[in-house]
């Protein structure tokens, strides 16, 4: 692998224009099991801009465009915080004004609005690279299966460790505590530069993230334009407490309803235990100190660290399929099925999912295997739960579509019926999941955990993915106003490189296109695939004839 080498300009931390009033609000059930997940993470790489003559200072035009657009979102450049006692005489005084269930053991909270706000981090680098040599302009068409980790854009990330959202964090030798954001800003040799947002998850999933990069645009664009129209007002939505308002039945009662749970145990989801082998874990993993003298029931079954192998290597791809290929593999999903009134709700979502899928499945020659395996597939809430678009946190949770080996890659069943059946299974979990009372109970059942970060709903190795869709979360829909369409070569997702982390999105507009149209559906311009498997299996998939239609 190789890393792209940046040199740091400038580093600090970035406030809002207004000093925000103190709050202290507690976030969603649903943010709180993020806290032990990877950042979000995206990058874009934008093309040399050219509505900006020579002088044009970028660093000082993105910093102060940051800086208006933050006083929408104060708590971004403030503090995220934990309830880490079982004693609620302990309870720090902001805790004791949350509401019952909000206060028990691994809830998280935003605390912003004092003189303790770390900021966001902002840095400014320039690097050597081009733009040709970290995304070519012919990738989509020449280099359809395209070896991303040959050149990693991981140095276009913000290095600066982020805060711990389950504490405790220590200041740094200026006396300042860690971030819950970073934001770097890269100038390439060629003129184009990047821009890489890297944030806590149980701040902002993708959804948030671009939302916020969107009316960070807006800002941009007014002061580019002299302030010559009214600033844009932002109205960004952050109130966690709206979504834990949909659990179902009293959830700041002392016992759970045992009706309820039960709905929410029956739900297709994994419960893998973290408490019941910490042992086995590969990484530190501890059972959190007020429970560890407790006698533990386990709420899940152990976790299958035998089947992931810690010391193979893992390769890092990026697949593009073009539109005609999804086409091509929608249709020979659904072929001869358009009288089944059920399969014309599969997506081509589902198709490409389950061609991905099933290919993988292939490559780690599990054909003939009876065992189950797994995609766990991330799922946003917004849309079932009437959200909207600009509600800001991390409202998702994880399904498991599961299926034997035999099932999805047998050559002694046709094609169509395994692509179908595959697709079908998808298609089935997601619509369980995708129910309103369903999330309720599962609400429900998140309040009375121990804490809302021992269960995990994925696994990764040999029978796992776990595959993360940024599918029309508007990647491209970016514009600070210096560039002409299409102003950004490539966008990507920062994922940790181990053995089943796959993430499907939009991909990049042509250069042919016509900027004032938009495009009407997210696989206009194909779709881009990220994977991270074991290197052995990677070689078999990337060889497969079936791979690519």
């Amino acid at each position: 692998m190789t890393l792209i080498e940046t040199s740091t300009l400038h580093s600090e931390r970035v406030f809002p224009t207004t000093k925000p009033i103190e709050h202290a609000v507690p976030l969603s059930l649903l943010d709180a099991t993020t806290a032990d997940f990877a950042c979000t993470c995206p990058i874009w790489l934008f093309e040399r801009p050219d509505k900006a003559d020579d002088e044009f200072d970028l660093a000082e035009h993105f910093r102060r465009s940051l800086r208006i657009t933050l006083d929408a979102y104060p708590h971004w450049a403030g503090q995220l915080k934990s309830i880490s006692t079982l004693d609620p005489t302990e309870l720090k005084p902001e805790e004791l004004r949350f509401p019952i269930h909000a206060r028990r053991f691994g809830r998280i909270y935003s605390h912003y609005g004092t003189s303790e706000d770390p900021g966001i981090e902002f840095v400014t680098a320039t690097s050597n690279d081009t733009l040709e040599t970290l995304s070519p302009a012919s990738r989509t068409t020449e280099y359809p299966i395209f070896d991303r980790g040959k050149t990693s854009l991981n140095g276009l990330v913000p290095s600066l460790r982020l805060a711990n959202s389950l504490g405790p964090n220590v200041v740094n030798e200026a006396g300042i505590l860690p971030p819950i954001m970073a934001i770097q800003l890269t100038t390439l040799a060629c003129g184009g530069f990047a821009l890489a947002t890297k944030n806590l998850h149980p701040l902002a999933d993708i959804q948030s993230v671009i939302y916020f990069v969107k009316d960070w645009t807006k800002i941009s664009q007014w002061v580019l334009s002299g302030s010559s129209f009214p600033k844009p007002q932002l109205n960004p939505l952050f109130d966690p407490a709206r979504l834990d308002s949909m659990a179902a039945g009293d959830i700041n009662h002392t016992h759970p309803d045992p009706a309820t749970i039960a709905k929410a145990l029956n739900l297709p989801m994994h419960r893998y235990d973290w408490w019941s082998t910490p042992a086995l874990c590969p990484w530190p993993q501890e059972i959190p100190e007020p429970f560890r003298n407790q006698e533990h029931t386990p709420v899940g079954p152990d976790m299958p660290w035998s089947e992931w192998d810690f010391k193979a290597p893992v390769s890092h791809y990026l697949v593009h399929l073009n539109r005609s290929q999804v086409d091509q593999i929608y249709e020979a999903t659904i072929k001869r099925t358009c009288n089944d009134s059920s399969d014309s709700r599969i997506s081509r979502h589902d198709a490409v999912l389950a061609h991905i899928w099933s290919c993988i499945t292939r490559a780690r020659q599990l054909g003939e295997d009876t065992g189950l395996v797994h995609c766990d597939l991330a799922y946003g809430t917004r849309p079932v739960l009437g959200l909207g678009e600009n509600f800001i946190g991390s409202p998702s949770l994880m399904m498991n579509i599961e299926m034997t080996g035999v099932e999805m890659t047998s050559p002694n069943i046709p094609e169509q019926q395994r692509r179908l059946s595959i697709a079908r299974r998808i298609r089935d979990t997601v619509n369980r999941i995708g129910d309103k009372a369903a999330l309720g109970a599962h609400l429900h059942s998140l309040a009375y955990e121990k804490t809302p970060q021992r269960i995990w709903q994925g696994f990764l190795g040999r029978r796992h993915l776990i595959v993360t869709t940024w599918a029309r979360a508007g990647l491209y829909e970016i514009d600070f106003g210096l560039s002409s369409y299409p102003g950004i070569r490539y966008a990507e997702g920062v994922l940790p490189t181990l053995d089943g982390d796959v993430l499907i999105k939009d991909a990049p507009p042509s250069g042919d296109q016509d900027g004032s149209s938009d495009a009407k559906s997210w696989i206009d311009y194909g779709v881009d695939v990220s994977l991270h498997l074991r290197t052995e299996d990677m070689e078999r998939l990337i060889r497969d004839p079936l791979f690519l239609p």
